[in-house]
């Protein structure tokens, strides 16, 4: 192509530019354009058409240079998930005013709730810039990843065996479960990431990422408390599971879909049995908590009490307006009287206090038995662990299957904008990130009707605390960024 050629279409490429906003997506635009001209200019050529005719012929059947803009523009945009947008800026909303209603409003609950203005920060971010830098940073992420776990496994190490008292990094304790279910919430859509990616291996990479799995499995059982993490690890699982049989189904992966299915879900088998071989006492322990919590009750701070507790007084619970309870009720609950002196429950001694008698002036030695409120008979965290349960017993049935539904529609807004992405590897990664928050949802809601199984869940962007927000906050923003580069970010980038 000479000069002159050049010329004329660099000139009707940058018409075509003037009309698509987002300026990366222009390169591509135009290389694909270009390989237009030049396909339509070699036919012409081929039928004994002059070089600079051919070029000529080949740009004015492409059309108007403005119009052509404007369909790209159409095609090649950026978006906002609206809806999901605002549902996530409603349940931090509800997070705050949560706060507020439960220990009033002052300065320092002011500077408290600096969590979900984190919160709000890290989505903001997230969702502006996340996908592409997810897609183009994979590799350095997992290997961030993998360095944040050593650090904080050595920090768990030293505290567990030496005593020690590690500083806190970045607000995350080394000793907590959420330091670890954040580093398992950003290794969903990474290992979504790398198993897209090798997808022409077949059913080899869905067993690689299983090895993975399994990996992550021995580092936290090595590291943690059995029963801290397990609901972490789990909705890590389930996720990357959900993802797995959505490629496979799709047939995204370059195998039979009988033998994708079968592999899957015999990793996720392999996983499944290892975690509860290896600790079966204390899977025991957990379904037990969860079916029969009676068993575990052998004082009121253990959590089987606590689904004893929820229980009974969601069975008193009115349809609409305040649970109505006298007095001496709400002492006999507060000391627990009422299970071990009025029910079946048997005291075992464990906690801090040997007796029942010790344990009812522990917790009647700051108020009077008519000062009581319904707030002083609940868990210890009903305000992170308990709040659809306390809106029942505060309000009412009603009101409380409203904001249950509220809930479930925000939430399930993460799920309605994954499924209209239309870039395959966009919508596993949002549709894993959904899967995260969903499954986390899920347990909670569990252990406010009195079904907790193992260490109690996050409610996303409701529950305080800053490895819960911040994680939450990570996987919505990356489903926002998916939806809003859907158009112009390639798989491959």
């Amino acid at each position: 192509m000479r000069s002159e050629q050049q010329e004329r279409l660099e000139r009707f490429l940058e018409d075509v530019d003037e009309q698509i906003s987002y300026r990366p997506i222009h390169a591509a635009v135009n290389e694909e354009l270009r390989a237009h001209v030049e396909d339509k200019a070699e036919v012409y050529m081929e039928y004994g058409v002059e070089e600079d005719e051919a070029y000529d012929k080949a740009i004015r059947d492409m059309g108007d240079a403005s119009v052509i803009g404007i369909e790209m523009n159409a095609t090649h945009h950026i978006r906002m998930a609206k809806p999901l947008l605002f549902s996530l800026l409603g349940l931090l909303c509800l997070g705050i005013i949560g706060n507020f209603v439960d220990r009033g409003f002052s300065l320092w609950e002011i500077s408290y709730n600096g969590y979900f203005l984190w919160g709000l920060i890290v989505l903001m971010l997230v969702a502006l810039y996340g996908y592409p830098l997810l897609l183009k940073h994979t590799g350095k992420i997992l290997i961030l990843l993998g360095a944040a776990g050593v650090l904080f496994a050595v920090g768990r190490i030293l505290i567990l065996d030496t005593g020690m008292i590690m500083p806190f990094i970045i607000g995350f304790d080394p000793n907590s479960p959420s330091a670890v279910f954040g580093i398992l919430q950003l290794a969903i859509p990474v290992s979504v990431v790398l198993l897209y990616r090798s997808r022409h291996k077949g059913v080899c990479s869905l067993i690689l990422i299983g090895g993975v799995q399994l990996l992550l499995l021995g580092f936290i059982s090595y590291c943690y408390f059995w029963g801290y993490a397990d609901v972490a690890f789990l909705t890590f699982l389930f996720s990357c599971l959900g993802a797995e049989l959505y490629m496979v189904g799709k047939g995204y992966l370059n195998a039979d879909k009988k033998k994708g299915f079968g592999t899957a879900i015999a990793c996720f088998l392999i996983l499944i049995t290892v975690w509860a071989g290896v600790q079966r006492e204390q899977v025991y322990k957990e379904l037990e908590l969860f079916i029969n919590p009676e068993a575990q009750t052998e004082s009121p701070w253990e959590d089987g009490y606590n689904n004893v507790l929820i229980r009974e007084l969601l069975g008193r619970a009115k349809g609409i307006g305040k649970i109505e309870l006298s007095q001496e009720e709400l002492v006999r609950y507060r000391t627990a009287q009422w299970y071990y002196e009025d029910g079946p429950g048997v005291w075992g001694g464990n906690g801090i206090n040997r007796t029942l008698e010790d344990y009812v002036d522990y917790r009647m030695q700051y108020q009077g038995p008519y000062e009581l409120e319904l707030l002083d008979i609940l868990p210890q965290h009903y305000h992170n662990n308990y709040r659809i349960a306390r809106w029942i017993l505060q309000y009412g049935w009603l009101p409380g299957i409203v904001l249950t539904l509220f809930l479930c529609t925000a939430y399930g807004f993460l799920f309605i904008t994954a499924f209209r992405i239309r870039n395959r590897l966009g919508r596993i990664v949002a549709l894993s990130g959904s899967l995260a928050i969903g499954i986390q949802f899920l347990f909670y809601l569990l252990g406010n009707f009195g079904c907790q199984f193992g260490m109690f869940g996050n409610l996303p962007f409701v529950s305080e605390g800053l490895a819960s927000i911040t994680g939450s906050a990570l996987m919505s923003g990356l489903i926002l960024s998916a939806y809003r580069f859907d158009t112009v970010v390639t798989e491959t980038e």
